[in-house]
């Protein structure tokens, strides 16, 4: 049976009442009508049915601060954080990092688990990948954090997924000529849609970038770049306040780099350390008394060999001078694509790397052209891309919460 103009007038002030809800924290009826331009009592229909969908609740009277001194105390409500789970999942090419999270994004529990990888430790493909172990990976992730949590999976409204390859609106990443994009991208969309309401499947760089859009350094911003720097390069991209993609999901591939001179690849920060040190320590250039000379015979990562590195030391500046080079020429060059006002430079070294940022800044500034944006360093860790599929979650969780929430009661809205 067809809606009449009045339900779907009435339909669409829930969903929009909803959406208000969804991020707003404790609020009032006459915020609702402020912001959505709702009468009374179309605001207060909408509150009550979600309130009978089990979206929201109503909370105590106003407090004394509320801005309400005489009559009677105005109606606060909030969101219901607690009426279903978020899942944002880390999928690393060796280590799921899965955070459970609640409706308001409040972190329930987090926790990791080993994958086996494309290759072996010297690089070598295995020869016996099957096209089902990211998925079972994936399901055992979520079971894994559920349960530190205390949640099953019936609390489970929504799912994200970051994963080191490109990936399309649709959730799906094109054939690698090696096989890594899909081997990393096996089916998880259609896989994990088997079992929850909604999914969300994206390049990892990309939730980076949401990260960054909802909790970071680009809040407030349309118009960004997140580089990620670890392992490799890789880059989300937000113009006009929207995730830009592209027909294959190859908008922030950095694999282009390795045409550009004075960068030559899409190696990140992390894999260029490691090779200048293990070249450096070679050519016999580091003096017995450095810092460096005690890592001789261990494989150091980059956050211990950076640890040690100074500007004022003349063994490890060529180090630093010759990342932020590096840096800069890749800024300018995503700067010179994209047009943003803002870069920010993401993953776990990000707050480590305050002078190979401020060379790869004068870099940029230096460049003739657009006025140059602004480069920032990420605040938020190793865990950017699981918060930002916490995020991704929560948005997948919005757009279908009202159909969801409204089948599973038998209410029609």
């Amino acid at each position: 049976m067809s809606l009449t103009a009045g339900q779907l007038r009435h339909r669409a002030s829930t969903a929009s009442v909803l959406d208000f809800a969804w991020d707003a924290g404790a609020f009032r009826s006459d915020h609702v009508m402020a912001a959505l331009g709702l009468t009374r009592s179309t605001a207060l229909a909408a509150l009550g049915a979600l309130i009978e969908l089990g979206l929201i609740r109503e909370l105590s009277s106003a407090g004394p601060d509320d801005g309400y001194r005489l009559g009677r105390p105005a109606r606060r409500f909030e969101l219901r954080a607690d009426a279903g789970v978020v899942i944002g999942i880390d999928a690393g090419e060796r280590r799921f990092t899965a955070t459970a999270a609640d409706l308001a994004g409040g972190v329930l529990a987090r926790q990791s688990i080993d994958v086996r990888g494309f290759s072996d430790a010297s690089l070598t493909t295995f020869t016996d990948l099957d096209p089902a172990e990211r998925p079972t990976a994936a399901f055992h992730a979520v079971d894994t954090v559920l349960a530190a949590a205390g949640r099953t999976r019936a609390d489970v409204i929504g799912v994200a997924v970051g994963v080191p390859a490109p990936v399309n609106a649709d959730g799906s990443s094109p054939a690698h000529d090696a096989g890594f994009w899909q081997h990393m991208n096996s089916g998880l969309q259609d896989a994990l849609a088997t079992a929850f309401p909604a999914v969300r499947v994206e390049n990892d760089a990309a939730l980076a970038a949401v990260a960054e859009a909802t909790l970071g350094e680009a809040r407030g911003h349309d118009d960004f770049v997140a580089v990620m720097i670890g392992r490799r390069l890789g880059s989300g991209v937000f113009l006009d306040g929207r995730l830009v993609r592209g027909a294959h999901g190859g908008v922030g591939e950095l694999q282009g780099f390795r045409y550009i001179p004075g960068v030559g690849s899409s190696h990140g920060i992390g894999t260029r350390t490691e090779q200048w040190f293990r070249h450096t320590l070679g050519t016999g250039r580091i003096p017995a008394h450095h810092p460096w000379a005690r890592l001789d015979g261990t494989a150091p990562d980059a956050a211990t060999i950076l640890a040690a590195a100074s500007l004022d030391d003349s063994v490890s500046r060529p180090l630093l001078d010759e990342l932020g080079d590096t840096l800069g020429r890749i800024c300018t060059v995503v700067s010179r694509f994209y047009d943003p006002g803002l870069i920010v430079i993401c993953g776990a070294m990000a707050t480590a790397l305050p002078d190979v940022i401020d060379i790869a800044r004068r870099h940029l500034d230096a460049e003739s052209g657009l006025p140059a944006p602004t480069v920032a360093a990420s605040r938020l860790g190793s865990d950017i891309v699981s918060l930002g599929a916490v995020s991704a979650a929560r948005e997948a969780a919005k757009a279908i919460a009202l159909p969801f929430f409204a089948g599973r009661d038998g209410v029609q809205r």
